[in-house]
């Protein structure tokens, strides 16, 4: 087997005549001209020209780049995890990929001379870990999947012998980075350094013999993200935390675009440093690319909007939503749009309203201000799923309204991935099978419920406290 990094989450396999790609973003930038891969995509064209399989962890665009998807041959068949939901096979007909194959959860699919891949997937968001092994080696390829309980033991049991882990060490969330709060206390989050403790700790769990950083590899370039570069985890950074606090155990490798490993000749990998002096290299970078970003910039300059879209997209959000979440779940979300900063869009989530006003209404929980061609393509895309990592957001936090904020967040995510309205997508014989498939994830999310009421329980009723003790 031979494996070779092509980009931040892009991986090339050979085994056997046999050959396979991971996630390739490998041309251009992804989320509004906000990500884009650092250190630059591997040219390998003529590697690629008899490619046999894709496979695509997530929707996420930085592991499902349409323009690169359009570029990579047609003969390839693209692999996909078969979720509840059956988007991502209606985006690649979308991208010209009629050649596809959906993957059950923990189903192997062998592609031949003895290599063979399995899908796991994981999150209420779905995500993947693929399984890729010749019979000798065995690559784990993670991503942004932060697998753990009894999915990451289904694993463990499966796969006792991983060789090689391959997993994200950065955050690509909003919070806390673009978030403004009355409260700064309640921007407390974990650092730089807890994302690396987990990255080594998921090692450790899958035994790897070596850790490779992946999935993470990228830089912001637009002029709205840019300051975030700041906030990125470097693959050396990870290398030196497991010089200094992991001496035996999972080996950490750093393996860039264009390094590779082979059962035959080992590592082969790059000499040049793009990290000790990445300051002046993305400013380089910036430069190199200003026409593609300048033009990005009057195209977002000219955006309009209507509120009429606006409308009818949240409402029919709100009303999607499980009745029982109305006794719960009450914020006012204002949104207001870079081109017309004077006007504020109001979602009413107490009043079950959606309307427009020239003030800011003094019972709101959260603002979101953002780009408005970002905007109009979330809705008229449902792109809202995407517009969290690309960072392309600011958010005003009223003091205490952070739990409305991540609620939100995780309603408006599941809404586009189909699990509202609840009652007739929980019966689709396609949902059943999924999460049956997903018993023990299933298990693991009744549990967390179960705790987080028994804490609501303790909080307002001493009564039930006890009884649940006694249970």
């Amino acid at each position: 087997m031979k494996f070779t990094i092509l980009s931040h989450a892009g991986m090339l396999v050979e085994s056997q005549g046999i050959s396979l790609m991971t996630d390739p973003w490998l041309v251009g930038s992804c989320y509004w001209r906000s990500w884009w891969n650092y250190p630059k995509a591997a040219d390998f064209a003529t590697r690629l020209e008899k490619l046999d399989y894709i496979y695509l962890t997530h929707m996420h665009w930085d592991h499902y780049h349409g323009p690169s998807l359009r570029k990579l041959p047609k003969q390839a068949t693209v692999l996909v995890p078969q979720a509840h939901l059956d988007r991502m096979s209606k985006d690649l007909r979308q991208c010209g990929r009629d050649k596809f194959v959906e993957i059950p959860h923990g189903k192997t699919l062998q592609l031949g001379n003895g290599l063979s891949v399995t899908s796991y997937q994981f999150g209420l968001c779905l995500d993947s870990v693929l399984i890729v092994t010749d019979g000798k080696t065995t690559l784990a390829d993670m991503n942004d999947c932060k697998m753990t309980g009894l999915p990451l033991r289904q694993i463990l049991r499966r796969h006792p012998k991983v060789d090689f882990m391959l997993r994200s060490h950065s955050s690509a969330s909003p919070y806390p980075y673009c978030v403004h709060a009355e409260d700064p206390g309640e921007l407390s989050y974990r650092n730089n350094e807890h994302f690396i403790q987990d990255f080594v700790l998921t090692a450790q769990l899958l035994k790897a013999r070596y850790a490779v950083p992946f999935a993470s590899n990228h830089c912001f370039l637009h002029k709205d993200t840019y300051p975030f570069n700041s906030t990125v985890v470097t693959p050396t950074e990870v290398e030196e935390y497991f010089a200094r606090q992991v001496p035996e155990g999972p080996k950490c490798m750093v393996m860039l675009p264009g390094d590779s490993w082979s059962d035959e000749e080992g590592f082969r990998i790059t000499k040049e440093d793009y990290f000790s002096d990445r300051e002046r290299r993305l400013a380089e970078y910036a430069a190199e690319k200003a026409p593609i970003l300048e033009k990005q910039y009057q195209k977002e300059e000219a955006a309009r909007l209507e509120f009429a879209p606006f409308e009818k997209y949240f409402q029919r959000f709100m009303d999607s939503l499980p009745w029982f979440s109305r006794l719960v779940f009450k914020p006012v979300v204002v949104f207001r749009q870079s081109n017309r900063p004077d006007v504020w869009w109001i979602v009413d989530f107490n009043r079950r309203k959606v309307y427009e006003s020239a003030e800011l209404p003094a019972d709101y929980s959260f603002s979101i201000s953002m780009s408005t061609a970002v905007l109009k393509d979330c809705i008229f895309r449902r792109m809202f799923a995407t517009f969290t990592p690309s960072k392309r957001l600011s958010i005003e936090l009223r003091r205490g309204r952070v739990k409305d904020l991540m609620f939100f967040l995780q309603l408006i995510d599941m809404y586009e991935y189909d699990y509202f309205p609840l009652v007739p997508m929980a019966f689709k014989p396609r949902f059943v099978k999924n999460w049956a498939r997903r018993w023990r994830e299933v298990l693991m999310l009744n549990g967390m419920i179960l705790q987080a009421l028994r804490k609501v329980v303790r909080r307002t009723d001493p009564l039930g406290s006890f009884v649940a003790k006694v249970r």
